[in-house]
């Protein structure tokens, strides 16, 4: 985690009076007492403005999302004007008027009118974003609306007859062909030809749930809404500008276009990240890695996301990234990017640290703590107070609006934030002494920043889901002075959009860039503000224009808007070397091949507690069983207990036998049933586990275990809803059924449903008031819910209980470090790790505590060794990667890198899958899928030992046999690989692809006319089967059999294709 820092100042106010000369700069300050102060002013301004969603309580995911807001100065009279983006009616919703999107123009007296339909603005589509730029160079703001369905460009025709006039021109272009669910989007001049270019980010491909409806047309059984990780997502586009309102689509050979289209998209920002003067682009992805693009100058765009840090946080998760901000927080130069996100994952700063990469500095800078229990969206900087440095702005609100009933720690509306800065980017949340503004609770999406009365200070619209938009002028006491700049651009573009402004005063330096959209799918004020303090004038100011052209300012004096035009006869200077180029163009070497080789030779790992189960487990006697049956051999109890014991062994078929013999004596044997269905659960027939669990359920309605056993069998099919009534009955029938509160408790925490989550786990303790178990989960969920002290207790408990809990020794150092005790963190994993020598989950975490505290040594041993021992802890591969990178070690941290991407992409299916096996260890098919994805990422050695697995409980599963078969032949080991190959052939002659794989192991091993026989075989079992064909083509032309070769050659080519043998 982060260092953190605190700041004690005292503040001294001196006032002179009648004196021109110019104050000592101010000290950087930490917020102190009430020094801002916001109304909300929509009222008076006249603005009446509330949102649609469609919002009906059918749940359609779409109707979560909100929509944006953009301040503009579309007439050029100097006031900003205010245009809000509507979404529209939804099945089971009609309003009463059609939702539209507004325009209100603004009246220089601090009010506005409502002027869209007239101007020919008021689009009627299921609005999400907008972005205002002079695409056309024509000297007025046009503007870009992001839809769910076709897009539209609204180009500004400027004034006539005394009227302004809009035209949607986006289908007379190649912005027609965008039909997706637009959201992110922003005008930038990619490639600094002096025009305004467009892109468009695309979030996920939705269709309308079909949910069962009520005869009141409603959900008959209340859910939440739906993940968005439930969706594919979509592809985005660039647009390039070439005149004449004539756009090209130039995604792909810019390098932005990704093959997998698994993001989804929302917040866009483009910013200058390494002050080269060319625009970088932050996309800020939902519940998947965030991509961050180097703008390479020529055109083109390479992604660096991993290389940077900002892909994930800290944890090495994917946050649901909704809102983006990039803003100079603590003065260096640079533009730190900052980003809201889902409840209970904190807000995210990102501190730019010059180099091309960045560092998180949520918890640091004092956003983490205080956004844990937000759901927030727009994110908005601003200097407030004008004391001189970048203030923030977030506006929260819930997607559920009834998510008290599954979570009663959440709330629908949520009060929006304002956090004040003490000049090095620590942040002070003064949300409670903001004013009266700041008391309201709202469902904050969209949020932009601007002055609109024209009065010195930022004001702040919020345009809420589902409600009335809220302006909140900025009423603070103007004791600090300010500078407004508007930039017009000659050789760049005519808004200057992507200048940046450099500000000097007082000892201080203020940086700001010009740009188009951010915050979420929104756009600020497009001048540049800066507070002066006590400063009554900016003594210097940079301007580096996109165009390359360098422009200074001395001696500007205070509290004015000035018009700043590019000197078009200036010369541009040149341009500096991209900082992030070296990063990327070394490749893995020798020096990195051990690294390659532990990836591919690191074993399978399993949940801790599975292995301290596999530890304790002692085989029935099966002898013994057997001579009880051969005793009695009419007792169903004999047979019953028999075949628990072949069970254990995985002899299934045994098992099955001695089952329904036991059933035929006694018909009515209910716990015969139930071994039965966890057989055929074993074996991966979840239907037919079904029916044995829900027979034993008939046969003996008193029985917990069946209950139990089907909410796992839902869990392993992602029903999650349907596995809670069966784990609630199973724990009526039984109160004290531990594992039935642990996997209800779970099923609710894995759905953020925390409320139930904490209700079962309470119910639990008072039933089994000893389990350690049930009081870790509790103190788990507390943590999520940001209940720190609740948590701490809980988990203190537990680790008296049970020292060896590595799980609560880490808990609790998160805690400390979410509470900035960085030594008391240190101290809990030394700890744990003095109880626990085995644990890589604390070994890795202090790694990463240590790496954050600059002791790069010991944080790579600890991190080195907690990769050897948990290959799969995606957390130790991504900090041992950045202490590599401080270091200087590119190669090994690229290598790094790429596994820890391999194992992100796959986390999901990893996730799934051990779960499938610890909620039951005989699991063959989860065994199988887990070797599987394995494979398919280059573990070797994990994979083979996961398919060795599912052989001991299913000798005849031919696809895991074979699947091992091809890892010995890739290894060379053919003797092995001819085993299993011919194994498979006992078990089934059929098999094909058994005969072509053992064809090319004996081929390999010189065996060639036995080779032949084997790929003879698969092609008269498979004539349609190629690469036999192939093989046998090559061999009989070796052979002399030159026209059985041409025959097999033919087919070959027909069926495949190809005129070369592959």
């Amino acid at each position: 985690m982060p260092l953190y820092h605190f700041s004690i100042v005292i503040t001294l106010f001196l006032f002179l009076s009648g004196c021109d000369q110019e104050p000592e700069p101010l000290s950087r300050q930490t917020p102190v007492g009430p020094r801002v102060r916001f109304v909300d002013a929509t009222a008076a301004a006249g603005i009446d403005f509330v949102h649609t969603s469609g919002r009906s309580g059918r749940k359609f995911g779409i109707e979560t999302m909100g929509s944006g807001v953009a301040f503009l100065d579309y007439d050029d009279d100097g006031y900003v004007d205010l245009y809000m983006v509507n979404s529209a009616d939804l099945p089971g919703h009609v309003s009463a008027t059609p939702p539209r999107n507004a325009l209100y123009h603004n009246g220089r007296d601090g009010s506005f009118t409502e002027i869209g339909r007239e101007v020919g603005v008021a689009d009627t589509s299921y609005g999400m974003g907008c972005a205002v730029g002079d695409y056309d160079n024509d000297g007025d703001a046009d503007l870009f609306i992001s839809n769910v369905g076709p897009n539209v460009l609204y180009r500004n025709d400027g004034e006539r007859d005394g009227r302004w006039r809009f035209t949607d021109i986006a289908p007379q272009t190649i912005l027609k062909e965008d039909r997706d669910w637009s959201t992110g989007c922003a005008f930038v001049d990619y490639d600094l030809d002096g025009d305004l270019d467009l892109y468009v980010a695309n979030y996920l491909h939705y269709e309308l749930e079909q949910d069962v409806l009520g005869e009141n047309g409603m959900l008959q059984r209340p859910r939440r809404h739906l993940a968005p990780t439930e969706y594919p997502g979509q592809r985005d586009y660039l647009y390039r500008n070439d005149g004449g309102d004539h756009f090209t689509d130039v995604t792909a050979e810019a390098g932005l276009l990704r093959t997998s289209w698994k993001e989804r998209k929302l917040g866009s920002i483009f910013f200058d990240a390494d002050n080269d003067g060319d625009p970088d682009l932050f996309q800020g992805n939902d519940a998947t890695p965030n991509y961050f693009y180097r703008n390479d100058g020529d055109g083109t765009f390479t992604e660096l996301s991993l290389l940077a840090g900002v892909a994930y946080n800290e944890a090495g998760r994917p946050e649901g990234t909704m809102g983006v901000n990039a803003a100079d927080m603590d003065g260096d130069g640079y533009q730190d990017l900052a980003m809201t996100s889902f409840q209970w994952e904190s807000n995210t700063l990102y501190k730019n640290l010059g180099s091309g990469s960045f560092k998180d500095e949520s918890v640091g800078s004092g956003l983490a703590t205080t956004s844990f229990d937000k759901l927030s969206f727009g994110i908005n900087s601003l200097d407030a107070d004008n004391d001189g440095d970048l203030d923030l702005y977030v506006a929260n609100g819930h997607i559920d609006e009834d998510i008290q009933e599954f979570d009663p720690q959440a709330a629908y509306a949520q009060r929006a934030q304002l956090y004040l800065n003490d000049g090095d980017g620590h942040l002070t949340d003064v949300t409670t002494q903001a004013g009266p503004g700041f008391d309201m609770e709202m469902v904050g999406r969209g949020s932009a920043v601007a002055d609109y009365d024209n009065d010195g200070d930022l004001d702040i619209f919020t345009l809420n889901s589902n409600q009335r938009g809220v302006l909140l002028r900025n009423d603070t006491p103007p004791t600090h002075h300010w500078l407004a700049l508007r930039l017009e651009g000659r050789r760049s573009n005519r808004d200057g959009i992507g200048a940046r402004v450099a500000l000097h005063a007082g000892g201080r330096t203020q940086t700001l860039e010009a740009r188009g959209a951010s915050s979420y799918l929104s756009q600020n004020d497009p001048r540049l503000f800066f507070g002066l303090g006590e400063m009554k004038k900016a003594e210097h100011i940079e301007i580096f224009w996109p165009s390359g052209i360098y422009q200074e300012l001395r001696g500007v004096a205070a509290d004015q808007f000035i018009e700043v035009v590019e000197p078009a006869d200036q010369q541009p200077v040149a341009r500096r070397e991209t900082a992030i180029a070296a990063a990327t163009e070394k490749t893995a070497s020798s020096a990195s091949a051990d690294l390659e080789g532990a990836w591919k030779m690191a074993p399978l790992s399993v949940p801790e507690a599975l292995k301290k189960s596999a530890s304790r487990r002692t085989f029935l006697n099966l002898s013994a069983f057997r001579a009880e049956v051969e005793a009695d051999p009419h007792e169903a109890s004999a047979h019953f207990a028999l075949a628990e014991a072949l069970r254990q062994r995985r002899d299934y078929r045994a098992a099955a036998r001695s089952y329904r013999r036991a059933l035929e004596l006694n018909p009515a044997y209910a716990a015969a049933r139930i071994g039965l269905g966890q057989m055929h659960g074993d074996r991966g027939d979840l239907g037919r586990a079904i029916e044995e669990f829900t027979e034993a359920i008939r046969l003996d309605s008193t029985l917990a275990e069946p209950h139990f056993l089907l909410g796992n069998i839902r869990v392993r099919m992602q029903q999650l809803d349907q596995s809670v009534p069966h784990y609630e009955r199973a724990i009526a029938l039984d109160p004290q059924y531990l594992h039935a509160y642990v996997n209800l408790s779970g099923t609710h925490s894995r759905q953020t449903d925390y409320g139930p989550a904490i209700q079962a786990l309470q119910r639990g303790l008072e039933a089994l008031p000893e389990s350690a178990d049930l009081r870790f989960r509790l103190g788990w969920v507390y943590f999520v819910q940001a209940r720190y002290d609740e948590s701490l207790e809980q988990l203190r408990q537990v680790v008296r209980q049970k020292p060896d809990r590595s799980d609560a020794h880490e808990l609790i150092a998160q805690i400390y470090l979410t509470q900035e005790k960085i030594r008391e963190a240190r101290e809990a994993l030394r700890q744990g790790l003095a109880a626990d020598s085995t644990s890589a989950t604390l070994r890795a975490r202090l790694g990463v505590l240590l790496r954050e505290q600059g002791a790069l040594e010991e944080a790579i041993l600890l991190l080195q060794r907690a990769v050897r021992e948990n290959p799969d802890r995606e957390e130790a591969y991504y900090n041992l990667a950045q202490a590599y990178l401080s270091r200087g070690e590119e190669e090994r941290a690229g290598v790094l890198l790429r596994q820890f991407k391999l194992l992100q992409d796959n986390h999901q299916d990893i996730l799934d899958h051990k779960t499938a096996i610890m909620l039951n260890p005989n699991d063959a098919q989860a065994y199988f899928n887990l070797g599987a994805v394995y494979s398919r990422i280059g573990r070797n050695e994990a994979a083979r030992q996961a398919y060795g697995a599912v052989l001991m409980i299913d000798p005849r599963h031919v696809e895991a046999r074979n699947n091992l078969g091809n890892i010995y032949f890739r290894r060379r080991q053919l003797a092995r690989a001819i085993e299993q190959y011919r194994t498979i052939l006992r078990y089934d002659s059929t098999y094909v692809r058994a005969h072509n794989n053992l064809g090319n192991a004996l081929l390999l091993s010189g065996q060639t006319d036995r080779a032949v026989s084997a790929f003879e075989r698969a092609v008269d079992l498979d004539p349609g089967y190629a690469r036999p064909r192939g093989m046998l083509a090559q061999l009989y032309a070796k052979q002399g059999r030159t026209e059985e070769a041409e025959k097999q050659r033919a087919a070959y080519r027909r069926l495949t294709g190809d005129e070369e043998i592959r």
